[in-house]
Order: structure tokens, then sequence, then C-alpha cells
């Protein structure tokens, strides 16, 4: 069943939302939408031509034949009472993404860690080998300055979304599963519920099925690869990974065993689809990353700054041993911006373990995102498991930067799913012209 024409979106600028909105867009839809702020992502879309409001205005329900929301819009949104009023049809992003997906042959990406930077992987190589992928990323592909291309072939490159169990909307040709790890537990309940939902969505999958070598047994067959070395010099990395005892040899820019295994997952799925392996290899050299997924950039003070989507204690984990690895002999700072009460939570010791591995943190207040605040779970939560010198009195904002030590070069990561990227071109003018 196809959407309406006529369509109004909550939370357009979000890098889902406003994916969807520009598949709607080319596909001939009459799009209008709200956000809370203007984004890069605002920007693409107004440039198309769709307007957006950045506060609530529920005459334009007057020319909406339905809405498409996102989970944070609360159930007070001014604009409900419209929606209500005319009866119209309402569908949660997910859903919606499902129908648009129906006509495609769809390579899915699910997993706890590494959804965005692998489906960006594969829609790289897809387009960079000529098969003309329709895609909708999680963050902004840096080859394509864009969370969305569209294609003209039959498949659909789509990150299969645990929160809310939207990855179970969904039917693919072909899934990627990274890992199976316990998240949105205020979802699933507990870490058999995440994995029960994993075993649901596998069993969903048409055709292949992908995932690394320790994943455990989902009740299909399963493709598995395994990343078997990694050495990265003065910013080339190289790797090997293996897989139905084939083993693969390439090399890349991006920094990180992490990426490196989603690199892997890809470059297996699209071989074991009949995709040569040795342009595989050539294209994937010139992949350029994704927007707040160890993004580096190297500043002429001899500072290096990270910006990191990193939200969960593995991520934490997994980025900072990378940064480790990478640069051993530069001081690690760590800015950490939590994201949700419920996952702070249910990982609060978990986080501090992980940030441990920096040389300082500084810890500020929590992403709230979709989630009322109790008053009772708060980052303080986390600061006590925390082995190193750690700050978190501390605003979001340029005032924080007079705390870093600037007089040494050093890594300097900010860390989080909420809004902290955006202190990181500032950050970046205060050390080379201020401190």
């Amino acid at each position: 069943m196809e959407l309406p024409k006529r369509l109004r979106l909550w939370g357009i600028g979000g890098v889902g939302m406003s994916a969807l909105a520009q598949h709607l867009w080319h596909k001939g839809h009459e799009l209008s939408g709200y956000d809370r702020e203007t984004s890069p992502q605002t920007e693409i879309l107004t440039g198309l031509g769709i307007p957006i409001d950045f506060h609530p205005n529920p005459e334009r329900l007057a020319a909406a034949e339905g809405v498409i929301y996102t989970p944070a819009i609360p159930a007070d949104f001014p604009e409900w009472e419209a929606v209500k009023q005319r009866s119209l049809p309402t569908w949660r992003r997910a859903a919606a993404l499902a129908r648009v997906l129906e006509p495609y042959q769809v390579l899915a990406v699910a997993g706890a860690h590494g959804k965005t930077s692998t489906s960006a992987i594969l829609t790289w190589l897809l387009h960079a080998l000529g098969e003309s992928p329709t895609a909708f990323v999680g963050g902004l592909m840096r080859n394509f300055h864009n969370t969305y291309i569209a294609g003209t072939s039959h498949w659909a490159v789509a990150e299969a979304d645990e929160y809310d169990r939207a990855m179970l909307l969904l039917k693919p040709a072909h899934a990627i599963i990274q890992s199976v790890e316990a998240d949105h537990l205020e979802i699933y309940g507990s870490a058999e519920g995440v994995r029960e939902a994993y075993r649901t969505f596998a069993q969903q999958v048409k055709g292949l099925c992908v995932g690394p070598a320790r994943l455990p047994d989902l009740g299909r067959p399963l493709l598995r690869y395994q990343l078997s070395a990694y050495e990265a010099r003065e910013g080339q990395v190289c790797f090997q990974y293996e897989w139905e005892g084939k083993r693969r040899e390439v090399g890349w820019h991006q920094l990180g065993r992490a990426y490196a295994e989603n690199a892997s997952a890809a470059l297996t799925l699209l071989e074991a689809l009949g995709l040569p392996f040795a342009k595989l290899a050539q294209a994937l050299q010139d992949f350029a990353g994704v927007h707040r997924r160890m993004e580096l950039y190297s500043l002429p003070t001899g500072h290096l700054i990270v910006s990191d989507y990193a939200h969960h204690p593995t991520e934490i984990r997994t980025t900072l041993q990378a940064l480790r690895e990478a640069f051993p002999s530069k001081p690690l700072f760590v800015l950490f911006q939590p994201h949700l009460y419920s996952r702070t939570a249910f990982f609060a010791k978990q986080f501090g373990e992980a940030l441990s591995l920096a040389d300082r943190v500084y810890l500020f207040p929590i992403y709230a995102a979709r989630e009322p605040s109790t008053g009772e779970v708060t980052h303080r939560l986390i600061s006590p498991h925390i082995t190193v010198p750690v700050e978190e009195d501390l605003p979001l904002g340029a005032e924080m930067f007079s705390m870093l030590p600037s007089s040494t070069p050093a890594v300097i990561a900010l860390l989080g799913a909420g809004d902290i990227y955006k202190w990181v071109e500032p950050l970046i003018n205060y050390l080379v012209y201020e401190a």
C-alpha cells in the first residue's frame, strides 16, 4: 500500500527522517515538515523546495493527507489536535520506511553497533561498481554529502534499527547483523529479549545473512567473517579478514578495528552476491567516511580532534582503544555527553569503565531526546565508576574550552549521540586562534 501523495513530516530534520523525506520528494510526494531547529539536513530539504516550520503550525495539516513522525515527537505536540480533528492517518518513521522499501531488494544492516558505517560502506561500494543503489543511511555520507541517494536499480540499502523493534518491520533480501548486544532495554526488558528480537529478524531475511564469527546462533545459517589482522601506520590502514575459507587483504584510510570489521562485513556480503573482490577492494580506498563516525581533524597546533557518535559503552571502549592504538604518545581527553536517561541508568558502571581508558574525562548533562527527566537519573551516576580524573560540572558551551589543557598537543574526543558535535568547530577555532 502506497503512502498518500500529500504528507507532513514531524522531525523532518533528523538523519533518518530527512533521508525518507528526500525519497518521498523524488517519488513525487508533496511534503511539508516540522523540526525544532535548523540543521544541515533541513538545509538540504529546503533546497529542494520543501517548506519546513520551526514552530508548530497546525494550519499545515489542512493540506495534508497523512503524517509521518519520529519517536521524539511528544504526546502534547500542538499539531496532534489538528490530526485528530481531521482523522488523518499517521505512521512512525520506521513503518513509513518499511512501506517505501517494499519494491526494492533490500540490503539491511542490523546490530547494536556499526549500522551507519556499514550501510555507508555498502552504499559507496555498490555506487562505485555501477550498481546505482537507493540508500537510507543514519549519518551524513561524506562521499555524497547526504544521508540519502536516489538510485535507479532494484537495490536499496537501509539500516534495520533495533529501537522500538523497528527492524522487525523489514523483510530484507539480504542482511548484515553486526552484533546482538543489549541496548534499548527500556524496550526489550532484558538482554535475552534483545537476542530474541534479532533471532526473529534473522528469520525474516530471505537470502544471505552475514555476521561476525563471534555472533551467537540465531536459528538460521549465517555467512560468517572474521577480522584476522589489522595495522595502522601514518593514516594508512591495512587489514585482513576471512570468510568461508577465503582470506582477503585490503587497505583504506579509516581508523579503527571496528571500522575494519564493518568494511569486512560489507565486502563479504557483496562478494557473496557476485561482485568482484578486486573492484570492491579498489573502490574501498576511496570511501570518505561518515560524519561523526571517527571523524578526525588534525590541527597545526599538534592537537587531534575526534568527533564520534559513540553512545553505548562498547562503542566508547572501541573508539578509545582505536585512538590509543593510533596515537600512543598523545594524552587522550574525552568530552562525553550521555544520550537518554534509560541508557545512562542501565549502563552507568559500564560507561565509567569504558571512559576510564582516557587520561581525563569531561562529563556533561544527559541529552534527553525522546525521554522525560525524572530528576533521579543524571550524568553523575557515571562518575563514581571512572578511575581517571573527571570534571562533571561544566556547561556544554564555549566556556568549557578554557578547562581543557591546551599547551600540550593531545587527542580530544567529543563523544555522544546528542548535540555535542556542534562544538567541534568552535573548539578547533579556539585551539588554533585563541588558546
